[in-house]
């Protein structure tokens, strides 16, 4: 009920500021540093990257930023290295800080697209399609439209398919943003 509530007053705050309402509309690309909890397995972080787009609706200091991007997370492992793939879809409220300082929360969902381990074999199956976590991160508005971003995400639950195996996703990400349409 107090989510509810939450999301009445914002809509509400939305709609009283629409006419102020500010849209911008992007592409951002980056690195991500992965890793993982998995169950009795000792990982490493191994760097993959991701580029997408985001957009913007700001009223005031107050915004959600909704963002659809591919994600390479990568991980190495006392048992193998693995390559995993991620259509991500973050929803996120956006608190402008400063003029040019943003921080950003919100749950984040990536849709499970491939999973390989270092001899090329597959184990998407042993995944779940879904990962739903949290994302927590901060961002600087630069001009000319350039942005820069920095991220934390961590699973909120399970990936693994397989009965008494616990993983978890993790990673942090450093992002460079462009608008195409309006301005940070």
């Amino acid at each position: 009920m107090k989510k509810i509530t939450l999301l009445l007053v914002i809509g509400a705050l939305f709609i009283a500021n629409a006419s102020q309402a500010q849209l911008t509309v992007g592409l951002k690309g980056g690195l991500n540093f992965a890793t993982a909890d998995v169950t009795g397995v000792d990982v490493d972080n191994k760097t993959g990257y991701h580029f997408g787009a985001y957009a913007v609706v700001k009223a005031g200091p107050i915004g959600i930023q909704p963002e659809a991007y591919f994600s390479v997370q990568n991980l190495s492992s006392d048992a193998g290295d693995y390559d995993l793939s991620y259509l991500q879809v973050p929803v996120l409220l956006r608190l402008g800080i400063l003029k040019v300082l943003y921080l950003n929360a919100g749950p984040q969902f990536g849709i499970n697209l491939k999973a390989k381990d270092e001899d090329g074999d597959d184990f998407k199956d042993s995944l779940k399609g879904m990962d739903t976590s949290i994302a927590l991160g901060a961002g600087l508005d630069l001009p000319m439209g350039l942005g820069a971003q920095l991220r934390w995400v961590k699973s909120l639950g399970n990936v693994s398919d397989v009965d008494g195996f616990d993983w978890k996703n993790s990673m942090i990400q450093a992002s460079v943003t462009f608008a195409l349409v309006g301005k940070n």
